[in-house]
């Protein structure tokens, strides 16, 4: 049901935007709701979640090694994760960046690990809060993958392979997370909650650049203030 949860709101959304155009307008405003959504969870929940499980020192660094990681993955997918890509339509055309290609996958490789976690304290091996959070924030990310997909003059089976390996992406690092704690590695929740403490670097670098990326000269409009708004009040209602 997680797995299905996780890949669902990527096919479907990339299947949209592959048949009809999005509105950049409209897809701005969804961008600043779930960077809003995503900076709140990860502070409201997943912060304190994290710290919980001790070695405080040792999980601050590795949450400013997930940010600096998402910085070096930057450059290679220039920004995808945030719902942009900052390339011009000619370069698509002649040729798909497999830069990008590789670093959303690894992305989104990276941010499935800590889906699935053993810890005795609770009932539940799932972070539930962090599978709704990867959902919400595929969203964009499918409509601009999706995009540039459309931009790239090749055949729709390739066009529906990548945006098939992409929706698979999160689910794999679940899977690999799963099959080390369960039948691999010793003490790898020790690993699990590092890898979680680096996602959420991740999502705090990703969250940031948005709420910049989308504001005109550090102004933000109605539209969006209210988009952000009602990020922050779902982030705390499912905290």
């Amino acid at each position: 049901m997680y797995i299905l949860f996780l890949i669902a709101p990527i096919l479907l959304t990339g299947s949209l935007a592959l048949v009809i155009r999005v509105n950049q307008v409209n897809l701005r405003l969804l961008l600043a709701f779930s960077a809003a959504y995503l900076f709140a969870l990860s502070i409201i929940h997943l912060l304190p979640e994290a710290y919980e499980f001790g070695q405080v020192k040792q999980m601050g660094l590795f949450i400013v090694l997930g940010f600096t990681i998402q910085l070096i993955i930057d450059t290679f997918s220039t920004g995808i994760e945030h719902g942009h890509v900052h390339l011009h339509s000619t370069e698509c055309k002649s040729h798909l960046p497999m830069g990008i290609v590789v670093g959303l996958f690894m992305h989104s490789f990276l941010e499935g690990l800590p889906v699935y976690n053993i810890n005795p304290s609770q009932t539940s091996n799932i972070n539930h809060q962090l599978v709704i959070g990867l959902a919400m924030h595929n969203i964009p990310i499918s409509l601009a993958f999706a995009g540039l997909l459309k931009e790239h003059e090749a055949k729709a089976a390739k066009r529906w392979i990548l945006l098939i390996a992409f929706s698979l992406m999160s689910p794999l690092g679940y899977l690999f997370s799963y099959m080390l704690q369960n039948y691999g590695l010793k003490h790898y929740e020790y690993f699990g909650h590092m890898a979680f403490a680096v996602v959420i670097g991740i999502f705090l670098h990703i969250s940031t650049a948005i709420l910049f990326e989308s504001s005109e000269h550090h102004k933000y409009n109605r539209s969006k203030i209210l988009f952000m708004a009602g990020g922050i009040v779902l982030a705390y209602l499912i905290s």
